[in-house]
């Protein structure tokens, strides 16, 4: 019973979506997934996918790829990314799947979730943060939001009856910017006793990301986009 990270699998199955258009390295990218997870991942395992899951609008174009997620071995854990604009209310998503028997898909949401009573996990999807140059009023609205989605589901963590289980979080966006300074969110991961994060949205070969397990004031992190991972879930 393993526990594994693929951010940012860019599905495409249900619209007209190549992505391709980004690079060589995405040629045949679902098929390349598909592959890689048969032969990683059991049945008993579990996945997290935190974000950038599918290139959909709506709950109905999405579905053929969470499906196509449903027919992969192991427990599959969804949280929230930029992109993934048919992302509707946690009582609408699991009413999809239990309309549909994807009975191996969860959601992560303001929650935690304890892992074979060993690991409880958490997170939320951050945004781009403060000193980014394109940050604005909107911006500010939706990190504050996050801030408060995140502390929500440390605080869920917390309140899980394990105390030798490790707590380990995924966010879609880096909670660091390029400095590698301490930001609310990584303060709020180290507050919690966080031990690792997992994190996406990143493609380009950015320095800042590029160190697995870089540690910041006791946590570690390590960026888990699946172009950065040659489309294979990271085994943690």
């Amino acid at each position: 019973m393993a526990l594994f990270v693929l951010s940012d699998p860019h599905l495409a199955n249900g619209v007209d979506k190549p992505m391709a258009v980004f690079g060589t390295h995405w040629n045949h990218h679902t098929e390349r997934i598909r592959e890689n997870w048969f032969q990683t991942v059991a049945p008993d395992d579990t996945v997290v996918l935190p974000g950038d899951i599918s290139w959909a609008l709506t709950l109905a174009e999405a579905l053929p790829d969470l499906q196509f997620l449903h027919e992969l071995p192991g427990t599959k854990i969804l949280s929230r990314g930029n992109h993934d604009y048919w992302w509707t209310s946690l009582a609408k998503l699991e009413q999809l799947c239990q309309s549909h028997q994807l009975d191996s898909l969860r959601f992560m949401r303001n929650n935690a979730l304890l892992i074979e009573n060993s690991t409880i996990i958490c997170g939320s999807r951050g945004w781009i943060l403060p000193d980014d140059p394109a940050f604005c009023a909107d911006d500010a609205k939706i990190f504050a939001r996050e801030i408060g989605r995140l502390r929500l589901s440390l605080q869920a963590a917390a309140a899980i009856d394990c105390p030798d289980c490790e707590r380990i979080a995924f966010l879609h966006y880096p909670p660091f910017a390029r400095d590698r300074k301490p930001t609310e969110l990584t303060r709020l991961l180290t507050d919690f006793g966080v031990s690792r994060c997992y994190f996406g949205h990143i493609h380009a070969p950015v320095p800042a990301y590029q160190t697995p397990d870089f540690p910041l004031d006791g946590v570690k992190y390590t960026l888990a986009s699946a172009d950065r991972l040659s489309f294979k879930p990271l085994r943690l």
